[in-house]
């Protein structure tokens, strides 16, 4: 078996994409408005090129071992200046390959994986789970149901913390704020890494400063595109626009 870690473009609004698409043209047959005839073909193909879009991106993401979705995991666990000793959290674990890398990188670690699951994606804990166990890491990897917001868990817990791409998806006013949660729970001098869309339609622009008045005993900031290339498809801010790496030491 191989695990089945998905892909960060949901099927469904593909295929609901490609359904509006064809749906659009074929109703066309039966209007006799001019007008009308003309916006639905519009439409239809505006849908039809936003399916092309999305699957295009699917493929960039995920079409083999070097996809884009493997090169962010592998950028993001090489900024964590982690000696593997101890305890990790990974947040907003989607189908868990954050955590299970980590646990494959440091044989002697014990990783937490937490996500709320749910649509639009298909992760579910059992998803996780399982690809823990063909990667056979599931002795030290175990997952559960969380809220990012109010993580159930004590000061200091871990010893390592990271989150991939996770913050800007949830709809939180400051989300230097769910930054914060997530440094509450890392011990100090404890090493964090959080990748994620640090463009101003999530963050402010003093984000960074605001992060570094925090008193941690190191605070990094680079960008996702200064160690691998990201194709024009995904540079959308909504896709990986903006994206970066926040890492340090608390």
């Amino acid at each position: 078996d191989k695990p089945d870690y998905g892909n960060w473009v949901p099927q469904k609004i593909s295929f609901f994409l490609f359904f509006a698409s064809i749906v659009s043209y074929l109703v066309t047959f039966l209007l006799n408005i001019r007008l009308i005839v003309g916006l639905l073909k519009i439409a239809s193909l505006l849908f039809l090129g936003f399916f092309i879009y999305l699957e295009y991106v699917y493929w960039l993401l995920e079409k083999d071992d070097k996809g884009m979705q493997r090169q962010f995991w592998t950028i993001l666990i090489e900024q964590l200046n982690w000696d593997g000793n101890g305890k990790a959290l990974d947040i907003g674990t989607g189908s868990g390959p954050i955590a299970i890398l980590l646990a494959r990188k440091y044989p002697s670690a014990l990783v937490k994986g937490i996500d709320y699951w749910g649509e639009p994606w298909t992760y579910s804990r059992q998803n996780c789970e399982r690809n823990a166990k063909i990667e056979g890491v599931s002795s030290r990897v175990s997952f559960e149901r969380a809220s990012a917001v109010d993580l159930p868990f004590s000061d200091g817990e871990f010893d390592a913390v990271l989150s991939n791409f996770v913050f800007h998806a949830i709809k939180f006013q400051d989300r230097t704020q769910l930054i914060a949660e997530a440094l509450r729970v890392l011990r100090d001098g404890g090493a964090f890494a959080f990748q994620d869309l640090f463009n101003d339609e999530f963050y402010s622009e003093d984000f960074l400063d605001i992060v570094e008045g925090w008193g941690l005993r190191e605070v990094n900031f680079v960008d996702s595109s200064d160690y691998i290339h990201i194709p024009i498809a995904l540079r959308p801010k909504h896709m990986t626009g903006g994206s970066g790496i926040l890492f340090g030491i608390k």
